[in-house]
């Protein structure tokens, strides 16, 4: 069996995260001695917790962040009805346009408190229609053309723990609930992670009697060392269970997402140093039943999230986890009639009291698309792996590039504590804002600006003349215009404002129907 093939299938297996305390009992083998680079790393890492919700299948973003007000979304729609109706919009305080889909009301409760974030328009270039392929890439943070083994986090841990698996950590790195590690959280050498499921194998101690100086006998060295992690991950785990038994808040039940971060505000509570979860929630290939289908999925999301949080809070742990939802690819524009198929750039969200709360990115423009009628993608999802690391995890630009990622990636600023970028404060020598196009404005105008520099804390706004705020947006470093739909807005003059540090540039534009 080939070494790849046993971490993901067999030893990754071998972690049950217990739900119930009933164990045999299993011994650690080793620690990681005072001193060693283990014990160092985790230290300065143990308060940086992530967690990634993978919702596989690609979800439809148009009917999860829904551009309400642009009569395009209703017509592209309008075959088997599958647009969500204006009324039922959740509407987002600080956006005249945008809004969440109804079952994802709980989640405004955290956007009010600026602990949620929305990114727009998230994808690659080139973008692959393969659920496997597009996963693959998604995981791996390879370019679209690149096969690659190997995930983006697994290689920046490994140049974090150069004497893994030589000296092992007495908790594991990182976590996925399933029954096999993903590509996120293997590395180019080792295996960077345990996959946590139902299983009916748990190692017992491996056989110290030396084995045969023959392939075989090497192969059978390589399991027992994969045993021995396992003991000590087992071990881990249920200590941080036995120590916390309970949680803070009610849960809600009959939801799968919401038992597994309850599982894990726990263990979190108690003390695990393991730096990275994630869940993976299927049902999200909504080419069929789409309306059902979402409206079940994003209640069970919403719900859950929100109790988790609450219950980071009650335990004085929310400072310290973030959590990500991904999916490989959006869905089409155009209904098919019940669903949507498969489409490329979507929304993602970021939550915690660690984010930077808002709008990320402009919205969504369906008359300007891309293959077979799909949205452009205006962020790379590695952008946001790059801020996960910059800013969440405190790597420097030589860590993140090119060892965890092919090539550097403009950060966002999504997180409230950016330890390797810099807060742009004085130098605004090339902050500039441009006249919008066309002026009057009809049905849309683009704004131009220049130096949205990385780093930089940068909010576009538009406001009527009494001052009243109508549309507010955080501007991504590089980004160059803003595209207004200005169909909803009544006729009249308004000004635009954009402001990056403690400068502020400023214009009037007109509206003319």
């Amino acid at each position: 069996m080939k070494r790849r093939s046993f971490l993901q299938k067999v030893a990754a297996t071998g972690i049950v995260l217990p739900l119930t305390l009933g164990f045999p009992r299993v011994r650690a083998f080793a620690k990681a001695p005072e001193g060693s680079p283990f014990a160092r790393i985790a230290a300065a890492n143990k308060d940086h917790i992530f967690i990634i919700l993978r919702l596989a299948g690609g979800n439809d973003g148009l009917n999860t962040v829904i551009p309400y007000t642009n009569p395009d979304y209703y017509t592209a729609r309008a075959e088997g009805n599958i647009a969500i109706p204006a009324s039922q919009v959740v509407k987002l305080p600080d956006s005249s346009t945008l809004g969440l889909h109804p079952s994802l009301a709980p989640l405004l409760e955290l956007y009010k408190e600026k602990k949620m974030a929305i990114v727009q328009n998230v994808g690659y270039s080139n973008q692959n229609l393969s659920h496997f392929r597009s996963t693959d890439i998604w995981l791996s943070g390879s370019d679209a053309d690149v096969y690659s083994n190997s995930g983006w986090f697994a290689k920046y841990l490994e140049q974090q723990y150069p004497d893994y698996p030589a000296t092992l950590p007495s908790d594991p790195f990182a976590i996925e609930l399933g029954t096999y590690l993903s590509t996120t959280l293997i590395g180019k050498n080792n295996n960077m992670g345990v996959a946590v499921g139902a299983s009916d194998f748990i190692p017992g101690l491996p056989n110290t009697d030396p084995t045969a100086d023959t392939h075989a006998g090497e192969e059978e060295s390589y399991v027992r060392q994969i045993m021995k992690q396992s003991n000590i991950f087992i071990n881990s785990i249920v200590a941080a269970l036995v120590k916390q038994t309970t949680n803070k808040v009610t849960y809600p039940t009959g939801n799968q997402l919401a038992s597994s971060l309850q599982s894990i505000s726990r263990i979190i509570a108690a003390g695990l140093t393991t730096q990275m979860y994630i869940i993976n929630i299927g049902g999200y290939d909504t080419h069929s039943d789409q309306l059902n289908s979402q409206q079940n999925l994003h209640k069970q999301l919403a719900d859950a999230v929100l109790a988790f949080q609450r219950d980071l809070e009650a335990f004085g742990t929310d400072k310290k986890v973030c959590l990500m939802t991904i999916s490989e690819f959006g869905r089409r524009i155009v209904s098919n009639g019940t669903g949507t198929d498969h489409g490329s750039a979507a929304p993602m969200f970021v939550f915690g009291t660690g984010v930077k709360g808002g709008i990320f990115g402009s919205d969504p423009v369906l008359t300007d698309v891309e293959g077979p009628g799909n949205l452009k993608m205006k962020v790379d999802f590695r952008q946001i792996y790059a801020s996960v690391l910059g800013q969440w995890y405190g790597a420097s630009e030589a860590e993140i590039t090119p060892n965890a990622l092919p090539r550097h990636f403009e950060q966002l600023p999504i997180f409230q504590t950016t330890t390797n970028v810099d807060e742009f404060e004085t130098d605004t020598s090339l902050l500039s804002l441009g006249q919008n196009y066309p002026n009057p404005a009809k049905t849309e105008t683009i704004i131009p600006m220049e130096g949205i520099l990385s780093g930089m804390n940068a909010q576009f706004t538009l406001s009527s003349v009494d001052g009243r705020e109508i549309v507010s947006q955080t501007i991504l470093p590089g980004q160059k215009t803003v595209t207004l739909d200005t169909r909803s807005l009544p006729s009249g003059t308004y000004i635009y404002s954009l402001k990056a540090g403690k400068s502020r540039r400023s214009k009037s534009m007109v509206i003319e129907h």
